[in-house]
Parts: structure tokens; sequence; C-alpha cells
């Protein structure tokens, strides 16, 4: 993969997790700081801004590991097994990044007794969901007897995950009979999808652009009986630990200090 790809990629995934935390402004971009126009402007010496640059900036906003798992499992009556699964990191933690990209799928036949109905006469439309911006889950079922759920996990942490050797593979793909699985890996998204004719499917992606526009779809629709199927989303960043946030406090302790000589009066 290309690096303008993995610039991408990274802009995307970070603004989807990160928008919804920011405080947001009266004007301008969701996030965004407006300046406020001053109201008591006095000269600084030169002397004094040498002392005050850069004191308190060190280590603020540093991220060091950036990671998205998307697992989508499917049991169907008849025992067979459906799954699909990918993890996209980028680790920062060595200077260069390091992207790593890793899909599984797999159909396995089970001991189920059960038998699959026939679904004609039973339609599910799933379509208004693909203008739904930002973060968005929805459950359709038809049929009866079965089990579905979505789950979304934002983890923050200090503690980097074990190191992989693996890098860019290709997307993966599989289909068994009436039953089909993939993950794919494009510049403006990621997506597991399971699926089984005249049963139904189930689909995550993560989906947007540079600009930081985008959305995050988790999707259940079943026509079938007896099925039991789940799509988790786990995100985690990892960022430094409490040494450095300890030295970041002093920091900015120290700076607000140095900025006593600018109140009106001195």
């Amino acid at each position: 993969m290309n690096q303008p790809i993995k610039i991408r990629l990274l802009v995307l995934l970070l603004a989807l997790s990160l928008a919804p935390f920011g405080a947001g402004a009266a004007e301008g971009m969701p996030g965004e700081r407006i300046p406020q126009p001053a109201t008591d402007v006095q000269p600084v010496s030169d002397s004094t801004l040498d002392s005050m640059r850069g004191r308190f900036i060190t280590g603020a906003g540093q991220i060091l590991y950036f990671g998205v798992e998307m697992l989508s499992t499917w049991h169907s009556p008849d025992g067979r097994v459906l799954s699909g699964s990918a993890l996209l990191s980028f680790d920062f933690s060595k200077g260069m990044p390091q992207v790593t990209f890793v899909p599984t799928v797999s159909i396995v036949q089970g001991s189920g007794s059960g038998v699959l109905v026939d679904t004609t006469g039973r339609s599910i439309d799933a379509s208004g969901l693909a203008n739904v911006s930002g973060i968005a889950q929805g459950i359709q079922i038809v049929g009866d007897h079965n089990s579905a759920g979505n789950s979304t996990e934002l983890h923050v942490t200090t503690t980097l995950p074990a190191s992989s050797d693996a890098d860019i593979t290709g997307n993966a793909a599989l289909a068994v009979g009436d039953a089909n699985a993939s993950v794919a890996l494009q510049p403006d998204s990621i997506a597991v999808t399971l699926g089984m004719d005249g049963q139904g499917s189930l689909r995550q992606i993560i989906r947007g652009d540079a600009s930081g526009g985008g959305s995050v779809l988790q999707t259940v629709s079943l026509l079938g009986d007896g099925h039991d199927v789940g799509n988790q989303l786990r995100i985690t960043l990892v960022q430094p630990s409490t040494g450095a946030a300890l030295q970041l406090q002093q920091n900015v302790a120290l700076s607000l200090g140095l900025l006593q000589g600018l109140r009106s009066g001195r």
C-alpha cells in the first residue's frame, strides 16, 4: 500500500474516533476554537519571550498507537459458523509509523441439526442506513428465534499491544455454497461482510475522506429463523505513560507562572 493511502486512512480513522470528544464552537468547523479579540494587549520584552517559548507543548496530543479491530460472527441453525475479522493499526512508538492490516475469513460446518427456512415473501430494506453519518447501528429482523447484536468500544490506554511482524496484506474473500465472507481495505474505507443467500447479511464499515467526514456503520439484516449473529468493533488509542504526562503538567505549571508578567499593571 502506498504512502498517500496510508495517510488518508490515518486521517479518516483519527477523525472518526476523536471528533466526537472535541469541544464545539459557535462558528467554524466542529471542534475548532475561534480566537477571541484581545482586550488588554501589552508589549513583552524579548528576554521574557525567550524564557517562555515552547514550554508547554512537549508531548501534547501525542498518540503512540492507533488500532481498529472488527469482528463479525454468524452461527446458523444448520451448524455453519461464518467469521470475518480485520485488524488495522498504526504504531508510532518507534518513529516511522508501522501500518498493519490483517484480514481473516472462515466458513466452518458444525454439528447443528436445524434447517434453513424458506424465506420467500420476506424482505428487508436497509438502503436508508447507507446515508447515515457519524456512528450508526442497525438491526432488522423478519424471522423468529434469532439473536443479534452490535457493539462498539473505545479504549484509551498507556500500554502498547504486542508488536506484530505483519504488514499490509491483501483483501480476503471466501464463498462456500450459499454462504460468503469478505474483508476489504480501500483508500477510503474498511469493511467486513458476512452473508447467506435468502437468510440475511452482516456488515461493518468505516468510511470517509481526508477532510475528516465519514461514518462508522454496523448493520444486521436477518430474514431466516434461529440465527445467532453479532458485530464487534474495538478502537484502541495508546497515549504516553504517566511519566510523560507528569512532565507535561510540570511544563504547563511553569509556563503559567511565567505568564504572570503579562497581567495588567505589571
